[in-house]
């Protein structure tokens, strides 16, 4: 609706908007722009935020987004997911006033449904006929959720080694799932080409598609609601290539061009030990980040991203954390899956490993600092435990066998028990 064009990232080249990948001047990436001024006076928009919307979820702010016409919007009732105070693991991590976005809650259980239910919605506009996604796991599953609910054909391409948990939704939507060896760039390469040759829309979860991002930034929307529009000090937020945080950045910066914010938070990328392009290159204080080669083996499968092939993808990303006053880390696996667990057994929230490197980066920044036991911190908790709970198991543990009361009574007697 006040959609006008899309605009490389780089060189401010300006093309209509279309199901275009990259700047045909530069090669560069591409952003939606608007016109905020006629949104800023529109009804629809106001409406949308005195929540009289006649969307439900994230459609709410349907004026914010890039599509058309709404009647092409494909929701399974994504959005709208909970902001949940966390006092006790919050008083452990000496950060009182600690939020969680609990992204779990969306209908396949990840925050890839928002820029998903974009995706097809715009595929859907343009009349694409068949869509195809690289994918650690998550944006898989949600891709194919939303292609069979436009009824729409759906190659879904993983890396080797994806938790089968992950696979197996992408399979019950009806999608069509392929492998492939090494890391989760080898998959991206493939769902390109085969994009570009056969003309399907790629909603690979990268910066490759300019209107999967959109979907991300109704997070800053919901989260500015939800805290009655108190802004965070800090947004945490796990990153592979990092679409999510410059989306939900970009809501904010939406929100302060609208005069209803004063400032920005700061936002928080955390990466994994096994992978971790971003967190280098802001490490050593570099203004490009390069490709990651060696090992992805991790517990957070879902940010192992070397960025093969468009490391200017983590450049954006680099420039958006600088931009905020944020910072970049490294999460351990053994601290991640330890933070996992703390989060179940304080707060009754069960995440995925990779959701769980951004409580260790709560932990991190508060130890170093950074995190001031006054500020107001959110992590957005990217996916739930069920994606993959095998990163949990314990082998040594085994339950003990009671059929009776008194034997229930004999084991509770047992100091050691």
């Amino acid at each position: 609706m006040f959609a006008t064009a899309l605009r490389c990232r780089a060189c401010h080249h300006t093309i209509p908007i279309s199901l275009q990948y990259h700047c045909s001047i530069c090669n560069g990436i591409l952003e939606v722009i608007y016109d905020y001024e006629s949104l800023g006076k529109s009804e629809v928009f106001h409406s949308a935020l005195r929540g009289t919307s006649p969307y439900s979820g994230m459609w709410r702010y349907y004026p914010m987004l890039p599509l058309k016409d709404p009647t092409n919007i494909v929701s399974l009732g994504e959005g709208n997911t909970p902001l949940l105070p966390a006092p006790r693991l919050g008083r452990l991590l000496g950060v009182p006033q600690l939020f969680l976005k609990n992204e779990g809650a969306n209908p396949t259980a990840s925050f890839k449904d928002r820029p998903s239910s974009t995706g097809i919605s715009i595929a859907k506009e343009f009349g694409v006929k068949q869509v195809i996604i690289a994918s650690s796991g998550n944006a898989g599953a949600a891709t194919a959720a939303y292609a069979a609910r436009a009824g729409l054909p759906c190659f879904v391409v993983v890396p080797e080694g994806t938790p089968f948990s992950k696979v197996a939704q992408a399979l019950s939507s009806g999608a069509r799932v392929i492998f492939t060896k090494g890391s989760y760039s080898n998959s991206y390469q493939l769902a390109h080409a085969a994009a570009v040759s056969f003309g399907w829309a790629n909603l690979s979860s990268t910066f490759l598609n300019p209107f999967t991002v959109e979907g991300d930034k109704t997070i800053a929307y919901e989260i500015w609601e939800q805290l009655r529009h108190r802004v965070p000090d800090w947004i945490i937020i796990p990153i592979g290539a990092g679409p999510l945080l410059v989306g939900t950045l970009k809501g904010y910066e939406e929100l302060k061009r609208f005069g209803l914010i004063k400032r920005l938070p700061a936002m928080v990328g955390v990466q994994s030990e096994a992978v971790h392009p971003i967190a280098d290159a802001f490490a050593a204080n570099k203004t490009i980040v390069e490709e990651w080669h060696g090992n992805t083996k991790t517990v957070a499968s879902g940010i192992a991203d070397p960025l093969i092939g468009y490391p200017q993808d983590g450049t954006l990303t680099l420039m958006a954390i600088r931009s905020s006053g944020g910072q970049c880390l490294v999460a351990p696996d053994v601290a991640t899956l330890e933070m996992g667990r703390k989060l179940a057994q304080t707060e009754g929230l069960f995440i995925e490993p990779t959701a769980a490197t951004g409580i260790y980066g709560v932990l991190s920044l508060r130890k170093q600092g950074y995190i001031d036991s006054h500020d107001l911190v959110v992590v957005l908790l990217t996916a739930h435990g069920l994606k993959m709970p095998e990163a949990y198991e314990d082998v040594s543990f085994k339950p003990p066998v009671v059929n009776t009361l008194e034997e229930l009574q004999v084991m509770l007697s047992c100091k050691h028990i």
